[in-house]
């Protein structure tokens, strides 16, 4: 949230603006000026709102730029002011707006008084840590931050500390033991891959220093202090696509200076009692979660492998036995299929907030919000529902997962904040039906109306597949035929694994979490002692790699925002507005009365003007 607090107070001058005679007007929080040749109606054209403003700097005779020296020295006459300017498509641009005055003292007096009013919009960030994946995408992400974040945040006097990383995983790692103390904000320059690093590294570190234990079923996570921002630099960029409305870096980098902001929903994914990941767009099994896993074979490919990945999972036409239990959304008014959208000011969104009687602007470092109904709806049996059968692919939508590729996305209706998932069901039938749903969701129509898909609204899933007997027979557990599916895995699989990034586990400053299913070489005694069993004779290791290979056949594994999850077991809980990013929201079309996600308490409305 950002806020402008100055006075009221209106001053007025004659100076030249970017070359032209002007007459100039500052009230409270906005800058304005008219050209002398359309006369003084005291209606001024060209307003710069100062919450859109980066800054107002001196400026040398010629249009040097005087950073060093930010206070405006004896002699000056001209000043700048750096407008975050609205453009269409959701996109903003730098505009520079030079003052000229003829006489230096009036230069000082304008140059305080734009200065202070600028610097009272609260919620803007000073100290920044700023990730740069150097390898994923085009590998774009270094020159972008050097020639078009780097000298943005120059401008506005907010100083960043820059970690290039160097590995899968790294920002996760640094997370766990750089000091975060005065650091506002954390910005990744990179893909959807960058920001869920980011974001588990951030939540985890929360954990670790509120005393939270992940490993404790059904444990309530606290919320950050610390905002991300996202500069995309990746492949897809759904996250930012579907929270600013476009993928321009030069848009996300002023909102992000701007200190424009809005909570987001977040799921932990977990299985056996273990906290898996957090996620934020989607978990995926299935067709996904198969298109994932072919594609890691085919790195080198960039982008385009999903493309080949999807056509060999489209012509395979893998059906999957799945038994699902779901929490639903008690909320009437809100369903998949109304066909709001996320949108600013949202009604579906505040109203989550409003109905628990916790002020939308919470505080930070507290626990997600939940009310007393919602912890016993999670424990009363009678309210969660059930279905069983035979499917093609199960997504559980965090958002509308649109893309530059897809811009209605899976879910269209799927809001940000609400604390609820949208959860996606698709019967497995003929590759005609498969291309159907691939058809909607690229023209940017809704697959939700296709009569094989079936869509809810839920809070939580419990999710178990479902084996041929002689397989469930065959395995003591379900965790160790999660384990089994694991060995058989492609080479891409393990080299997820042994970094940390496919799920199996994540490093929280020196612990691991990890389900049971992780295990290879150890179990437990009665007493609780770990023991070594007996090394498995060759019949029995040809026993586990058969039953590995029909594995294979009757279990997917999970797409977690982009990155790979193999134990097809896992549990789903939604955290309402669990982190903060900075983002400004995408604005409704002025022809929609539709609702949406963004906005609300955040949002900005005008200020009046003469």
């Amino acid at each position: 949230m950002t806020e402008c607090a100055s006075p009221r107070e209106v001053f007025t001058a004659r100076a030249r603006v970017n070359g032209k005679d002007c007459q100039i007007c500052h009230e409270r929080t906005w800058f304005g000026w008219n050209r002398v040749s359309r006369g003084q109606s005291g209606h001024y054209e060209d307003v710069a709102e100062l919450v859109d403003v980066l800054a107002v700097l001196p400026t040398r005779r010629g249009g040097c730029l005087d950073i060093a020296n930010r206070t405006c020295p004896s002699g000056h006459t001209e000043i700048t002011l750096y407008h975050g300017r609205k453009k269409p498509k959701h996109q903003r641009t730098l505009q520079t707006i030079v003052v000229e005055f003829s006489d230096p003292q009036e230069c000082i007096q304008w140059s305080l008084r734009l200065q202070s009013s600028v610097a009272e919009v609260r919620g803007r960030p000073r100290n920044v840590h700023v990730f740069i994946n150097p390898v994923g995408g085009r590998k774009r992400a270094p020159a972008i931050y050097q020639n078009q974040v780097a000298p943005l945040l120059h401008i506005a006097d907010v100083n960043a500390t820059v970690t290039v990383t160097e590995r899968a995983n790294h920002a996760l790692e640094a997370l766990q033991e750089m000091q975060l103390t005065g650091v506002d904000g954390l910005i990744c320059v990179g893909g959807d891959g960058m920001f869920h690093e980011v974001l588990n590294g951030l939540l985890l570190r929360a954990q670790r220093d509120a005393g939270v234990n992940v490993d404790r079923a059904r444990f309530l996570p606290v919320r950050p202090r610390i905002t991300i921002g996202i500069i995309p630099a990746g492949s897809t960029d759904a996250v930012v696509f579907g929270t600013t409305g476009t993928v321009d870096p030069i848009t996300s980098t002023i909102q992000i200076i701007l200190g424009e902001s809005q909570a987001m929903d977040i799921a932990s994914i977990e299985s056996s009692g273990c906290l898996l990941r957090f996620a934020s767009l989607a978990c995926s099994y299935g067709f996904l979660g198969d298109t994932l896993e072919h594609s890691e074979t085919m790195r080198w490919m960039g982008p385009r492998r999903y493309d080949i990945a999807g056509t060999r999972c489209f012509l395979k036409n893998k059906g999957y036995g799945c038994k699902i239990r779901y929490l639903p959304s008690q909320d009437e008014e809100s369903h998949p299929l109304d066909k709001s959208s996320c949108f600013t000011n949202c009604p579906v969104c505040n109203k989550s907030t409003d109905e628990t009687g916790t002020n939308r602007e919470f505080e930070k470092g507290a626990s997600a919000l939940a009310t007393n109904e919602e912890v016993a709806d999670a424990t009363d049996s009678s309210i969660w529902q059930s279905l069983e059968g035979r499917f093609s692919s199960v997504v559980a939508c965090l958002s509308a997962c649109a893309s530059p590729r897809s811009k209605a996305g899976l879910s269209p209706s799927a809001h940000f904040g609400d604390g609820c998932l949208d959860l996606l069901i698709v019967r497995h039938g003929s590759r005609l039906n498969t291309l159907r749903q691939l058809v909607r969701v690229a023209r940017q129509g809704s697959p939700l109306t296709l009569p094989f898909v079936e869509v809810r609204r839920c809070k939580e899933i419990q999710f178990r597949p479902i084996l041929p007997p002689d397989l469930e027979d065959g395995l003591r557990t379900r965790s160790e035929a999660s384990s089994v599916l694991q060995l058989s895995r492609s080479s891409s699989d393990n080299r997820l694994a042994a970094n940390g990034r496919s799920g199996h586990s994540l490093s929280t400053g020196g612990n691991t979490v990890a389900d049971a299913s992780s295990t290879t070489g150890l179990t437990e005694t009665n007493n609780g002692t770990p023991r070594t069993p007996e090394p498995p004779s060759p019949s029995e290791v040809v026993s586990s790699a058969e039953r590995a290979a029909r594995l294979r056949d009757h279990v997917s594994i999970w797409n977690v925002d982009g990155e790979i999850v193999s134990q097809a077991g896992i549990d789903v809980r939604v955290h309402r507005q669990l982190i903060t990013l900075y983002c400004s929201g995408i604005s409704a079309p002025v022809d929609t009365d539709r609702t949406g996600c963004f906005g609300g308490a955040n949002s900005r409305s005008s200020p009046s003007r003469p």
